[in-house]
Protein backbone atom coordinates (compact mmCIF):
# COMPACT_ATOMS: atom_id res chain seq x y z
CA UNK A 1 0.00 0.00 0.00
CA UNK A 2 1.16 3.33 -0.81
CA UNK A 3 0.45 6.57 0.88
CA UNK A 4 -0.21 9.40 -1.50
CA UNK A 5 -0.37 13.02 -1.10
CA UNK A 6 -3.66 14.56 -1.61
CA UNK A 7 -4.26 18.30 -1.97
CA UNK A 8 -7.74 19.58 -2.32
CA UNK A 9 -8.26 23.10 -3.60
CA UNK A 10 -11.44 24.96 -2.98
CA UNK A 11 -12.27 28.16 -4.23
CA UNK A 12 -10.10 30.16 -7.35
CA UNK A 13 -6.68 30.16 -6.92
CA UNK A 14 -4.33 31.74 -8.55
CA UNK A 15 -0.45 31.45 -9.74
CA UNK A 16 1.84 32.91 -7.28
CA UNK A 17 3.73 35.67 -8.86
CA UNK A 18 7.16 36.34 -8.10
CA UNK A 19 8.81 39.38 -8.50
CA UNK A 20 12.60 39.02 -10.12
CA UNK A 21 13.65 40.15 -6.79
CA UNK A 22 11.87 37.19 -4.68
CA UNK A 23 13.16 35.27 -7.03
CA UNK A 24 16.75 36.20 -6.64
CA UNK A 25 16.70 36.65 -2.80
CA UNK A 26 14.69 32.61 -3.31
CA UNK A 27 18.06 31.38 -5.44
CA UNK A 28 20.50 32.66 -2.93
CA UNK A 29 19.15 31.48 -0.10
CA UNK A 30 18.45 27.81 -1.48
CA UNK A 31 21.88 27.12 -2.89
CA UNK A 32 23.96 28.39 0.01
CA UNK A 33 26.28 25.97 1.33
CA UNK A 34 24.59 23.01 3.43
CA UNK A 35 21.16 24.15 2.86
CA UNK A 36 19.31 21.74 0.95
CA UNK A 37 17.17 23.22 -2.36
CA UNK A 38 13.95 20.86 -1.67
CA UNK A 39 13.70 21.94 1.56
CA UNK A 40 13.54 25.41 0.88
CA UNK A 41 11.19 24.58 -1.98
CA UNK A 42 9.20 22.60 -0.09
CA UNK A 43 8.79 25.11 2.55
CA UNK A 44 8.03 28.03 -0.41
CA UNK A 45 5.51 25.19 -2.12
CA UNK A 46 6.66 25.55 -4.96
CA UNK A 47 8.54 22.53 -7.23
CA UNK A 48 12.20 22.17 -6.16
CA UNK A 49 12.34 22.86 -10.04
CA UNK A 50 11.60 26.28 -10.00
CA UNK A 51 14.48 27.15 -7.89
CA UNK A 52 17.18 25.56 -10.53
CA UNK A 53 14.95 27.36 -13.51
CA UNK A 54 15.14 30.69 -11.58
CA UNK A 55 19.05 29.74 -10.93
CA UNK A 56 20.18 28.79 -14.75
CA UNK A 57 17.56 32.32 -15.33
CA UNK A 58 19.69 34.92 -12.99
CA UNK A 59 23.48 32.86 -13.54
CA UNK A 60 23.36 31.03 -16.60
CA UNK A 61 24.21 27.35 -17.10
CA UNK A 62 26.16 25.68 -14.17
CA UNK A 63 29.27 24.05 -15.38
CA UNK A 64 29.50 19.78 -14.56
CA UNK A 65 32.11 19.09 -12.64
CA UNK A 66 33.66 15.60 -13.15
CA UNK A 67 33.39 13.37 -10.43
CA UNK A 68 37.45 13.05 -9.75
CA UNK A 69 39.81 15.59 -10.82
CA UNK A 70 42.97 14.36 -12.00
CA UNK A 71 45.60 14.11 -9.60
CA UNK A 72 49.88 14.03 -9.95
CA UNK A 73 51.96 12.34 -7.84
CA UNK A 74 55.39 13.95 -7.46
CA UNK A 75 58.47 13.54 -5.74
CA UNK A 76 59.57 15.76 -3.46
CA UNK A 77 63.44 16.75 -3.67
CA UNK A 78 65.33 18.62 -1.60
CA UNK A 79 67.23 21.78 -3.58
CA UNK A 80 70.87 20.59 -4.55
CA UNK A 81 73.32 21.10 -2.53
CA UNK A 82 77.46 21.64 -3.31
CA UNK A 83 79.11 19.77 -0.39
CA UNK A 84 76.13 18.02 0.49
CA UNK A 85 76.52 13.75 0.36
CA UNK A 86 74.10 11.89 -1.70
CA UNK A 87 70.97 10.24 0.23
CA UNK A 88 71.04 6.90 0.93
CA UNK A 89 67.78 5.07 -0.84
CA UNK A 90 65.34 4.40 1.84
CA UNK A 91 63.43 1.74 2.46
CA UNK A 92 60.18 2.66 2.61
CA UNK A 93 58.49 6.01 1.67
CA UNK A 94 58.55 8.80 4.07
CA UNK A 95 55.73 9.72 6.14
CA UNK A 96 53.12 11.84 4.73
CA UNK A 97 50.03 13.38 4.22
CA UNK A 98 46.91 13.00 1.50
CA UNK A 99 44.63 15.62 1.82
CA UNK A 100 41.03 15.22 -0.24
CA UNK A 101 38.93 18.97 0.10
CA UNK A 102 34.93 17.98 -0.43
CA UNK A 103 32.39 21.37 -0.51
CA UNK A 104 31.22 19.72 3.43
CA UNK A 105 33.75 17.84 4.20
CA UNK A 106 37.91 17.28 4.55
CA UNK A 107 39.33 13.96 4.18
CA UNK A 108 42.82 13.02 5.38
CA UNK A 109 45.09 10.09 5.40
CA UNK A 110 48.40 10.43 7.20
CA UNK A 111 51.50 7.98 7.53
CA UNK A 112 53.17 6.39 4.37
CA UNK A 113 51.79 7.94 0.84
CA UNK A 114 52.87 5.34 -1.41
CA UNK A 115 52.87 6.67 -5.03
CA UNK A 116 51.65 3.16 -6.27
CA UNK A 117 48.40 3.71 -4.05
CA UNK A 118 47.46 6.93 -5.05
CA UNK A 119 48.14 6.21 -8.72
CA UNK A 120 45.86 2.89 -8.51
CA UNK A 121 43.34 5.43 -6.70
CA UNK A 122 43.42 7.47 -9.28
CA UNK A 123 43.13 5.09 -11.94
CA UNK A 124 46.80 5.86 -13.45
CA UNK A 125 49.40 3.00 -13.72
CA UNK A 126 52.39 4.07 -11.74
Amino acid sequence: MTIQRVEVITGLERRRQFSDEEKLRLVEEAFQPGVKATEVARRLGVDVSLLYRWRRQFFGPQPRLPAFMPITVAAEEPPPSDDAPEPAPAAAPPPGVVEIEFTTARLRFTGAVDPVVIAALSGRSA
